[in-house]
């Protein structure tokens, strides 16, 4: 997924700046990721997965071919796999979540709900921040999101196995309303 940056304003109920209810609407969904990431489906997945072998020019080269090709059929092995359908199914109650999905060790997708712009994701700061720096939680500035089409944020976790990184989870959550404003 590729956020572009952008300043957003939005407008949504409640006391405060935009930007820190933004915020807020993020941090109150790392609960949310949090329990995806301990889910014990998801655990085995991302186990699976981590075990493949995978060199970096392999990634390159998948990661091209899904950005170039929406029909690649690797967006829907991802989207379909039953790890896809356990993330769906935590996230289903929260109308805020666009988009939900977990990386493995590389930092490529395992399970996603929808496809993404890329397949690889390690290059972002959302994996970087949690499964490279160990972050407990990271949040994104609110930024115009590319794979949904609309103004987002987004949170991201890792994923433990027996107190070692195996992965992450992010959650894309859409704002309310949101207006891109002229750069400060």
């Amino acid at each position: 997924m590729m956020l572009v940056p952008a300043i957003v304003l939005v407008a949504l109920s409640g006391q405060g700046e935009p930007a820190t209810r933004v915020k807020e609407t993020a941090y109150a969904r790392v609960a949310v990721a949090q329990a995806i990431a301990r889910d014990p489906a998801i655990h085995a997945a991302l186990v699976a997965s981590n075990a493949v072998a995978e060199t970096p020019e392999q990634i390159r080269r998948k990661d091209a071919f899904w950005i170039a090709n929406p029909r690649d059929p690797l967006r829907q092995t991802i989207v379909r796999a039953p790890c896809s359908d356990k993330v769906r199914e935590l996230v289903k109650a929260d109308v805020v979540v666009v988009e939900a999905f977990v990386m493995n060790d590389r930092g490529t997708l395992v399970c996603s709900i929808a496809e993404t712009s890329d397949y690889w994701q390690g290059d972002e700061p959302k994996w970087q921040k949690t499964y490279v720096d160990g972050k407990d939680a990271f949040v994104e500035e609110a930024a115009f999101d590319v794979s949904t089409g609309k103004y987002a944020i987004q949170v991201s976790v890792p994923v433990f196995d027996a107190g070692k990184r195996i992965g992450a989870v992010t959650l894309t959550l859409k704002l309310h309303r949101a207006e891109a404003t002229d750069k400060h």
